[in-house]
């Protein structure tokens, strides 16, 4: 089977070796990209060559495909796009083969690209970045005002090669927060809207003594809830209780639906049941980030304030200030993650797990963007107790690093090596066949180290 190499020589497949075929690979994703690319750029010349006239109307997303009045209808483009005439989506639809609502959606995103998101664009135009990253970067910013969009074109611009799409959406979430907090506001009353507790049984042909409850409602006290049924799963299974996991959780909705009865009122449990033991109640961690100033502002006028809950989005100052009343709150100042301190131990203090995980924010294996708080923190030169030869400090933050279980492993195993540069912060890998890569706070790059 013959393929074409990077030097744009035909060569067969099956004699290409590892090196080689990645090669060859890295070839393929540039000329992938430059197709992409290019489609971007011909359907914006399309837009220039048919701008909406008072005349011709304006494209615009109703379905019925009625032509808009210009300057009173919703053209495809965001905010500061020009508007295009009426029925300019038609020809391309027909040429590329696509739905009526894909053609729109794609000469919405090469409008806003080329006008609200100038940097991701660029990045495009560079073949730096797949344009569905940038598209989608558009299509999330669509509905915000320019300068919404501009503080997401300038976070996410320089990372946007190795981002993935929960930070894009974080990036959006963090701009309409600042620039739009009423749609933070419109949402959690929508959310709110949406609360309840179901249960469902089926019918009678498949019933056999299973149903199944679903539950919507605030997320501190649901977490809670989900924290505690953990606990009670985890006391089923000291208690002797062999089931799954899964089983062992089914069963602590009964554990506390019983709890909640009168204590003179029999338990209705079968004596098959282990009754569990007491246990502690297990915290439950939500890690919201919020200024001081903000924080000591909270309700004294009308203005929307937002702050983050780590890992799931921005909260108005209500739900943050409801769900520190109702918990047992700790307000932490913010770490000095440039501190330098050592611990002899293998053993990582907390307060030194809670420093690298702010420092990195996600694995910081090439392309890799797990949540460092779902990591493991690997000592980067291999812990050596000290009754073995090994020095003192080994734990420290410049020889820590959050990685996944998978590439922990892999890195482990020998196949994958690394350094941390403690100047810049950087991150220096050696994969199995000798390719280079260097993952920075912007993002992942391969390289030729000097």
């Amino acid at each position: 089977m013959l393929i074409t190499d990077p030097a744009g020589e035909p060569v067969e497949l099956d004699e290409l070796d590892g090196d080689a075929t990645l090669s060859v690979l890295t070839s393929l994703k540039v000329q992938a990209r430059a197709v992409e690319r290019d489609k971007l750029r011909v359907v914006a010349h399309w837009c220039v060559l048919h701008p909406a006239t008072a005349e011709d109307g304006v494209a615009t997303w109703d379905p019925s495909g009625l032509p808009g009045v210009l300057g009173q209808e919703e053209s495809l483009g965001g905010e500061g796009c020009p508007p295009v005439a009426a029925f300019t989506p038609e020809p391309l639809a027909a040429t590329l083969g696509i739905s009526k609502h894909a053609v729109r959606q794609l000469i919405a995103d090469a409008l806003d690209l080329g006008h609200r998101l100038p940097r991701c664009r660029r990045r495009v135009e560079a073949l730096e970045v797949e344009a569905f990253k940038a598209r989608r970067v558009a299509q999330l910013t669509h509905p915000l005002s320019q300068a919404a969009a501009a503080q997401v074109d300038a976070a996410l611009a320089p990372v946007l090669h190795s981002c993935s799409f929960a930070a894009i959406e974080r990036a959006v979430a963090a701009a309409i927060a600042a620039h739009h907090p009423e749609l933070v506001a419109e949402r959690e009353k929508k959310g709110k809207d949406a609360w309840d507790v179901t249960l469902h049984h089926p019918g009678p042909a498949d019933f056999a003594g299973t149903s199944w409850l679903e539950a919507t409602g605030d997320t501190l006290d649901l977490t809670a809830f989900y924290d505690r049924v953990g606990q009670i799963a985890a006391d089923l299974a000291d208690a002797g209780d062999t089931d799954p996991l899964g089983a062992r959780k089914a069963k602590a909705l009964g554990v506390l639906a019983r709890q909640g009865l009168n204590d003179d009122q029999p338990d209705q449990a079968p004596p098959t049941r282990p009754k569990p033991p007491r246990s502690r109640k297990p915290k439950t961690h939500l890690f919201l980030h919020f200024s001081l100033t903000e924080l000591l502002g909270l309700g004294v006028d009308d203005t929307l304030v937002c702050g983050q809950v780590e890992r799931l989005g921005p909260a108005l100052e209500e739900a943050i200030a409801s769900w520190v009343r109702t918990s047992q709150a700790t307000i932490t100042p913010v770490l000095d993650l440039n501190r330098c301190w050592a611990v002899d131990g293998h053993d990582i203090p907390a307060a030194m797990r809670e420093q690298v995980v702010q420092r990195d924010k996600h694995c910081v294996h090439p392309y890799c963007a797990t949540d460092a708080r779902a990591c493991d923190l690997d000592h980067i030169t291999p812990y050596l107790p000290l009754d073995e030869g090994g020095p003192p400090g080994q734990t420290n933050p410049d020889n820590l690093a959050p990685l996944c279980r998978r590439h922990h492993r892999a890195k482990t195993s020998g196949r994958w090596r690394y350094r941390r540069d403690p100047t810049t912060g950087n991150y220096h890998w050696t994969g199995p066949h000798h390719r280079h890569y260097l993952t920075t706070p912007l993002g992942t790059l391969e390289h030729q180290p000097n």
